[in-house]
């Protein structure tokens, strides 16, 4: 637990130098910074079926996370490499993780590839979780909550850590 803080600290720290080079609202930043770490944390804290040595976190869309996700490059997520892919018609088959943009819409279509492909499927789209995404991110109240959508995780053969599951909410 205190290796995760430590580095959950030592990342948003990162981030914040990375940051420091956009001139945006602070607040903003912070909230792009921790969807990064979250990211991160979500390669560390799911289980593939076929345990992979590399983790590839890939961005379709527009989004402003895209410009702090280049931090994750090559970092160790317990026993994983993470990479990053980011562009606007990326091959599902190359993805773990995959967060679509603000425009980018769940379709049936994407949504059985990633669950044949094992692919978490994360966005910060309205009620994203609700049609069938796995992770979406929500503002409530001034904090970055998460919405788990833990049905579709599961159809996709995926399992998250109870520490992920314990800070969302669940949706089943």
């Amino acid at each position: 637990m205190l290796t995760t803080l430590v580095r959950l600290l030592l990342l948003s720290m990162g981030l914040g130098l990375a940051a420091s080079a956009y001139p945006d609202d602070g607040i903003v930043n912070r909230e792009y910074q921790l969807k990064t770490a979250y990211l991160f944390h979500f390669a560390e804290l799911t289980e593939w079926p076929d345990s992979p040595a590399t983790v590839t976190i890939c961005s379709q869309g527009s989004t402003p996370i895209r410009d702090y996700l280049p931090i994750l490059e090559g970092r160790q997520a317990h026993d994983r490499i993470v990479h990053v892919l980011q562009g606007d018609a990326l091959a599902i088959e190359q993805c773990r993780i995959l967060l679509l943009g603000e425009t980018e819409e769940l379709s049936r279509a994407l949504l059985e590839k990633a669950r044949s492909r094992h692919v978490l499927l994360i966005s910060d789209s309205e009620d994203f979780a609700r049609n069938g995404g796995m992770i979406q991110f929500t503002l409530r109240d001034n904090r970055l909550k998460l919405v788990i959508n833990l049905t579709s995780v599961r159809q996709a053969g995926l399992k998250l850590s109870s520490k992920l599951l314990r800070m969302a909410e669940i949706l089943e």
